[in-house]
C-alpha cells in the first residue's frame, strides 16, 4: 500500500512539474542574437554574438534555440551546437541550460563565403521540465543584419581607360583650369583674387604676380556591368560563378580608382533585393562613396532588369563627356560596339573587359589583341 501511495505521490510530483514549467519556463527569458560587425568582405570572418538572461527564480533545464541562416556563412564547430544544411539554408541549433536569475553569452565565429544581405530575421525558443516530458516554445523578432562586400580582384589599373590615368597631365582640350596644379607664374589682372597672388615672384620682379593654373583631364570613371552570362541568353542566368566574378572585377576596379584620387560610378542591369530597376551610381570620389558602391554590389540579385545594349543606349543618350568607361562583359557584338561608338563619339573613352571561363584560372586579366579596330579589349 505505501508503494503504491509512493508511485501516486510521484506521478502527481512530475505532472505538477510539467505543468509548472510548460507554463513559466519561457516567461522572463531574454533573448538576443546580433553580428558584431556590420559589414565585411568576402573571405572574411565575423562573429555572431548570442545572449541570453533567465531573469526569473524557475531554473530552465533545458533550452533550445532555433534559426536559419544562409549556407554561404560557414560557422565553425563547437560543443552544444549543431548545424543541418540545405541547398539555400541552414538550420541552427544551440543547447543551454540556465539557473536561477544567469545570464549566458556564446559568441561563434563564423567565414562569410559569398558577397550578400544577410538577415537574421526570427530565432525560435523551446524549453522543457527536467525529464523532458513536456516544452512549450516561442519565436523572436531579431534586426541585425551582416552585409557582406564583394572580394576585390587583382585587376590590371594600366589597363583601364587611358583618361584616368592623365588626370595630372597637362591638356590643352579642357576649358576650366586646374586649381592644384601650378604651370608657373603670370603678371596680375583683373579679376584675379588676392588668393592667387605669388608674393615670392611679386618680390623678385617688382611687379604683381599670380599663379598661373594648368588644365588638366577629367578623372572620372563609370564601370557598366552585364549579367548575361553569354548572347542571346533568356531571362535566367545559369552561370552565377562567372557573374560574381564580374562584380569582383567592377569591385576591384572601382578601389583601384579611388585609390588614385579620382571619382568612380557604376551601373549594371541588375536591380537591388527587393527593386526592379536597374542598379545606378553616378561617379564620385571618396571612401564614403566607394563603400556605398560595395554596399550595393553586395545586395544585387543575379537577374536582368532590362537588355544590356538598352542600358547603354541610355547613357549615350544621357549625352555626358570626358569620362573614361569601362564596360564588363561576358560577350562583345555590333549592338554593343554601336553604342559604345555613340560613348566615345562624345567625347569618352572606353575599354572592354571580356569575362570568359579562363577567368577562374587568374588572379587578374590579362592583355589580349582587340577584336576590331578602335577597341580596347582585356580578356582573361
Amino acid at each position: 500500500m505505501i508503494l503504491f501511495w509512493f508511485i501516486v505521490a510521484a506521478i502527481a510530483i512530475l505532472g505538477l512539474q510539467g505543468r509548472i514549467f510548460q507554463k513559466r519556463v519561457l516567461r522572463h527569458m531574454k533573448y538576443e542574437r546580433h553580428f558584431t560587425s556590420k559589414t565585411c568582405y568576402s573571405g572574411e570572418q565575423v562573429e555572431l554574438v548570442e545572449e541570453m538572461v533567465n531573469a526569473k527564480w524557475l531554473p530552465v533545464p533545458w533550452l533550445r534555440v532555433e534559426s536559419q541562416l544562409s549556407t554561404h556563412l560557414h560557422f565553425q564547430k563547437q560543443e552544444n551546437f549543431s548545424v543541418s544544411s540545405g541547398k539555400l539554408y541552414q538550420n541552427h541549433k544551440s543547447f543551454f541550460s540556465l539557473a536561477p536569475y544567469t545570464r549566458i553569452k556564446r559568441t561563434h565565429r563564423m567565414t562569410c563565403a559569398k558577397r550578400g544581405w544577410y538577415k537574421l530575421q526570427t530565432v525560435t525558443l523551446t524549453g522543457g521540465d527536467l525529464l523532458g516530458m513536456s516544452h512549450t516554445s516561442k519565436q523572436l523578432p531579431l534586426n541585425s543584419e551582416l552585409i557582406v562586400y564583394p572580394k576585390l580582384a587583382e585587376v590590371p589599373i594600366q589597363e583601364l581607360p587611358y583618361h584616368s590615368w592623365q588626370g595630372d597631365q597637362s591638356v590643352s582640350r579642357w576649358i576650366i583650369n586646374d586649381p592644384f596644379i601650378i604651370a608657373g607664374v603670370r603678371q596680375y589682372q583683373a579679376g584675379d583674387t588676392f588668393k592667387q597672388i605669388n608674393w615670392k615672384a611679386t618680390a623678385k620682379t617688382g611687379d604683381l604676380q599670380v599663379h598661373q593654373y594648368d588644365f588638366t583631364a577629367d578623372r572620372r570613371l563609370m564601370i557598366y556591368l552585364n549579367v548575361d552570362d553569354a548572347e542571346g541568353m533568356w531571362r535566367s542566368v545559369t552561370d552565377f560563378a562567372l557573374i560574381e566574378r564580374g562584380i569582383e572585377w567592377a569591385a576591384g576596379a572601382a578601389a583601384a580608382v579611388i585609390r588614385q584620387g579620382m571619382e568612380v560610378g557604376f551601373s549594371a542591369n541588375m536591380p537591388i533585393i527587393g527593386e526592379s530597376v536597374s542598379f545606378h551610381m553616378e561617379p564620385r570620389g571618396g571612401s564614403e562613396h566607394l563603400l556605398g558602391i560595395f554596399e550595393g554590389m553586395a545586395k544585387l540579385e543575379i537577374e536582368r532588369t532590362e537588355l544590356f545594349h538598352h542600358l547603354l543606349e541610355r547613357e549615350a543618350r544621357s549625352g555626358y563627356s570626358e569620362r573614361d568607361v569601362l564596360i564588363i562583359t561576358a560577350y562583345w557584338n555590333d549592338e554593343l560596339e554601336l553604342h559604345a561608338d555613340r560613348l566615345r563619339y562624345n567625347g569618352n573613352a572606353v575599354a572592354i573587359w571580356l569575362l570568359t571561363e579562363r577567368a577562374f584560372d587568374n588572379n587578374a586579366v590579362n592583355n589580349m589583341d582587340s577584336p576590331s579596330a578602335g577597341k580596347e579589349v582585356v580578356t582573361a
